[in-house]
């Protein structure tokens, strides 16, 4: 086990589980003897989301990504050499491409069960923007190990530098020609291939909205149904909750009316008590005549 094998397992990790897996790695090291690899995995620290988000790119969506860090490369050899308009064009493409690339990785993100936030999504935008504009920054996307957002600071200036001296211009050689036509074709070809890839991270990411919008929809629809089940069993809770409302005021009724059939039976007995009693007397009194 050394530092390069741990670190490119933690920063592929899900953000929940690395705080875990750092201590369990340290620990392993110290058990192992190893006490400077231990203060070394301690020492790393735990991916902000949009960090997260970048290091994942690298990791599983590498074909995407490439293009895009490629392209800064190009930018950055082209911008002092293209014109003011030709380097708007390239940066309304890396504006495309980045906001392309980073909804690719929300969709990642989402699939790795991680909710991403239209914060998160502008700092990964940022991060990308920074290894477009800085080839450190570049490598440090690369690495797949980013801890934090990156900032941009931007190409440079745009506008055209300080005036040049005025002095003679020597008169170009024929080969100076050649090379300086090779020297643009080249660069045409560069822009060509750019936007090519471009094109094609970019189709891929709306292909991608396309199935995450109908699973949406599907979601949707479900959820729908699910809801209507919901309303379905709610109105026939309600319906219960009635019945058992008029039952019980039914019982309640039939109780009354058991009451009262009990007090008319309970005098009827004590009447029939007393018809009996009086029946005895008139026959006891009917024994003691004498017969005729």
């Amino acid at each position: 086990m050394n530092l390069d094998e741990v670190a490119d397992e933690l920063y592929g990790l899900d953000p929940g589980q690395f705080t875990a897996a750092r201590t369990a790695r340290e620990k392993e090291a110290r058990a192992a003897g190893d006490r400077e690899l231990a203060a070394q995995i301690k020492a790393l620290r735990k991916p902000s989301l949009s960090a997260w988000l970048a290091n994942q790119l690298i990791r599983d969506r590498q074909e995407q990504i490439e293009p895009l860090l490629a392209l800064g490369e190009q930018l950055r050899e082209l911008q002092a050499s293209v014109s003011a308009d030709q380097l708007r064009a390239l940066t309304q493409q890396r504006h495309r491409l980045v906001y392309a690339v980073a909804q690719e990785a929300r969709a990642l993100g989402h699939e790795r069960g991680q909710a991403i936030s239209d914060d998160v999504a502008r700092e990964l935008e940022q991060t990308l923007h920074a290894a477009l504009g800085d080839p450190e920054a570049a490598e440090a996307v690369r690495s797949g190990r980013l801890t934090n957002a990156l900032q941009y600071a931007g190409f440079g200036p745009v506008g055209p530098g300080p005036a040049p001296v005025a002095t003679p211009k020597p008169k170009a050689s024929k080969p100076a020609d050649d090379d300086l036509a090779v020297r643009r074709k080249e660069r045409t070809e560069q822009l060509r291939r750019a936007r090519e890839e471009a094109e094609e991270v970019v189709d891929r990411a709306r292909a991608s909205l396309v199935d995450a919008e109908a699973s949406r929809e599907e979601s949707a629809r479900a959820l729908a149904e699910v809801e209507q089940r919901l309303q379905d069993a709610r109105d026939r809770v309600d319906q219960l909750r009635l019945d058992l409302d008029d039952a019980e005021a039914a019982v309640n009724s039939v109780e009354h009316d058991a009451k009262a059939a009990r007090r008319a039976d309970e005098a009827a007995r004590k009447s029939a008590q007393l018809a009996a009693q009086r029946v005895a007397g008139a026959e006891h009194r009917l024994a003691e005549l004498p017969e005729p």
